[in-house]
């Protein structure tokens, strides 16, 4: 039976990944802070997060702990023996990362470092997984973009998740550590508390209100369904082949928010849009080529954008998150 810390593990797809394993009858360990990234609203309830968990939570060890706590993690960490680390605990979002530079530099950075100088002091085998993200690439020079393409990040988000990557491999280098590197895009789907693009698109259009889009709708992202990204994330934790290794782990085909837009007025007729700037951190962004984790780790992405959003959309009718 394998032993696996999952940091973030009471999260969106942090939830997702610690579910395969569970299903599969591993020891899994969640270790999170429970916060929630939102702007704080007098006139909304929150969600309950453990929401994400209740089909599995007695499968699974909860740990309510902060990964900057690095006596706490040494503790837990060295009692556990895990062979496998998830590292997925950060700010997640790009536009918060620049209004909390201290938080988003510590929980991306700092938490890396003290996971990265624990691991390396044990005495049995342990792979860590370090959750990047696509803003690395920053504007994209080719599209589709592979691994091997220029790093430029536009923002501070990118900017620290390159940073970690960086990290990593110096200390995979020098102390011989199995470490693999996975670079999601544009997750959306069931559980996602923190407001990303088609969460607040479908949200709107279930009450009725109009979307507010971000220039003229012709914007394209790789979105990838959150099982997706969740069964990506599982291979480069579990495959031998990922030891070392980088991956991007999307649908593999972007798309635009117009047809995003499109695709949620066929489901939720009337549905109005309202455009307006692109924020200037957001790069040009597009498809990110997954050959790579289809060839090394046989992933194998399921749901195209409509069937991810039909989904989604069935999911929001009946659950707050």
């Amino acid at each position: 039976m394998t032993k696996v810390f999952i940091t973030g593990g009471a999260g969106f797809v942090g939830s997702r990944v610690a579910k395969r394993f569970a299903d599969q009858g591993d020891e899994v360990y969640i270790f999170d802070t429970f916060k929630q990234y939102l702007i704080p609203d007098p006139t909304v309830q929150p969600p309950n997060l453990l929401l994400r968990l209740k089909d599995f939570i007695d499968k699974i060890e909860l740990i309510q702990g902060d990964t900057l706590n690095k006596d706490h993690l040494r503790r837990t960490l060295n009692r556990i023996k895990p062979d496998i680390i998830i590292h997925m605990a950060a700010l997640p979002l790009a536009f918060m990362a620049i209004e909390h530079t201290e938080d988003a530099f510590q929980s991306i950075l700092g938490s890396t470092v003290n996971f990265l100088e624990i691991v390396r002091d044990f005495e049995h085998p342990c792979r860590l997984v370090y959750t990047s993200s696509s803003m690395v690439y920053g504007n994209f020079v080719t599209d589709p973009v592979t691994e091997d393409s220029p790093k430029d990040p536009k923002e501070i988000y990118g900017s620290f998740k390159l940073s970690g990557e960086i990290v990593c491999r110096g200390y995979m280098k020098c102390y011989d550590m199995d470490v693999s590197i996975v670079r999601p895009s544009a997750v959306y789907g069931p559980y996602d508390a923190n407001q990303r693009v088609l969460q607040k698109f479908i949200s709107r259009a279930l009450n009725g209100e109009p979307l507010k889009v971000d220039g003229d709708g012709s914007m394209r992202l790789d979105f990838t369904y959150v099982d997706d990204a969740a069964q990506a994330i599982f291979l480069a934790a579990t495959h031998p082949k990922a030891r070392g290794e980088v991956f991007n782990i999307t649908r593999g085909k972007a798309q635009s928010l117009k047809e995003a837009i499109e695709i949620i007025q066929e489901e939720i007729p009337g549905v109005k849009a309202e455009f307006g700037p692109v924020p200037a951190y957001m790069p040009k962004r597009g498809t990110l080529d997954v050959t790579k984790a289809r060839t090394l780790l046989g992933y194998d992405p399921e749901y195209d954008l409509k069937k991810g959003l039909k989904l989604y959309i069935e999911h929001l009718r009946h659950n707050p998150i």
